[in-house]
């Protein structure tokens, strides 16, 4: 029963992102309806001529169709809203809306394609372990990157009091926005990591550790002869459960580097012009603008370093708790395998 309505709530969505890019770039929005119909059906007959699974048929079609959404948002409002372009945010809502809901449906989609006897013990401790895949999570990034653009931006000219908010983010060039599509990916790859985590938790506290993933992937090591004794499997287990962490760690050191970065041109920036004051023969009457308008970039060394240290902060707290949650659930699952007699194989 999950599984039909997994099929029918991707074949919705497929409709809906069709009908979405359709409305963003402005075209007739029957158009993306009719294309998102006939992508959503593919999965049904395309296993029946090449060599593929209607799981993996939909994995593909929805990482194609959420990177369309990522690119449509990007290049469609959050562009001209860094430009201070009057982008109208309507058009751009049923994308928002409907890039999240395609990327849990991707997730389940993939958990189901795992599932598959075919699987490989390193698919399926992946797919526990290893966290959602990078592209996908770095589209879903994007979209909710443009979303936090778009709502800045409109808060600031909605709201007096957002206006100073608002500049920060942005009226200081395109390290800000870079700045949150990391904080955003990281995020979502932390996010999808706990929501795995918490279902294995779950599992493996039912009796006999039914549905588990991780005791599924040891009875198949166990009977293909990859694995048999138990510390070897859990030093394999430890390691790909750190290997996860590397691009996490990568983004924690990059968000503050940009922030720099932003730092180090806002002060050649103002340098410049403090320069060209300095071999100007202009008047004094005309030294506070020139002095105002030299420093000014000053803004940007600031502010870009401030919104990446803030960001760079939470995610740091947030992978912190994670790690130790995913500890906790390592040390439940190598007690109950130790406890446990495996299989026979």
């Amino acid at each position: 029963m999950r599984r039909h309505l997994l099929v029918a709530g991707f074949d919705i969505l497929c409709l809906a992102a069709g009908a979405s890019v359709a409305a963003a770039l402005a075209l007739p929005a029957w158009w993306g309806g009719v294309f998102g119909a006939v992508v959503g059906a593919t999965p049904a007959w395309l296993p029946r001529f090449a060599p593929t699974t209607p799981w993996r048929c939909m994995g593909t079609i929805g990482y194609a169709l959420l990177l369309a959404l990522a690119a449509t948002l990007s290049f469609q409002g959050a562009w001209p809203a860094l430009a201070g372009a009057a982008a109208p945010l309507e058009p751009m809502l049923p994308a928002l809306l409907v890039a999240p809901a395609l990327y849990i449906v991707l997730l389940a989609v993939r958990h189901y394609d795992q599932a598959g006897e075919r699987v490989s013990v390193a698919d399926r401790l992946a797919g526990v372990l290893g966290g959602p895949p990078l592209v996908l999570s770095l589209a879903l990034a994007v979209v909710v990157a443009t979303c936090a653009v778009l709502g800045i931006r409109y808060a600031g000219l909605a709201a007096p009091g957002w206006e100073r908010i608002a500049a920060k983010f942005v009226d200081r060039g395109i390290i800000p926005p870079l700045t949150l599509v990391l904080f955003f990916w990281g995020l979502v790859l932390l996010a999808s990591k706990a929501w795995t985590l918490g279902r294995e938790r779950r599992w493996l506290r039912r009796p006999a550790g039914a549905g588990s993933q991780l005791l599924a992937a040891r009875e198949q090591a166990i009977a293909s002869g990859e694995l048999g004794a138990a510390d070897d499997w859990l030093d394999v287990l430890w390691k790909r459960s750190a290997d996860f962490y590397v691009v996490p760690r990568y983004i924690n050191w990059a968000i503050p580097i940009l922030g720099f970065i932003g730092t180090v041109l806002g002060i050649s920036l103002a340098a410049d012009g403090i320069g060209a004051i300095i071999g100007s023969r202009g008047g004094l009457a005309d030294l506070s603008t020139e002095l105002g308008q030299a420093i000014a970039p000053l803004g940007i060394a600031f502010d870009t370093t401030l919104i990446a240290l803030s960001l760079s902060v939470l995610l740091m707290l947030i992978q912190a708790a994670l790690q130790r949650f995913e500890d906790d659930v390592l040390v439940a699952y190598e007690s109950h395998i130790r406890t446990t007699p495996p299989p026979a194989g």
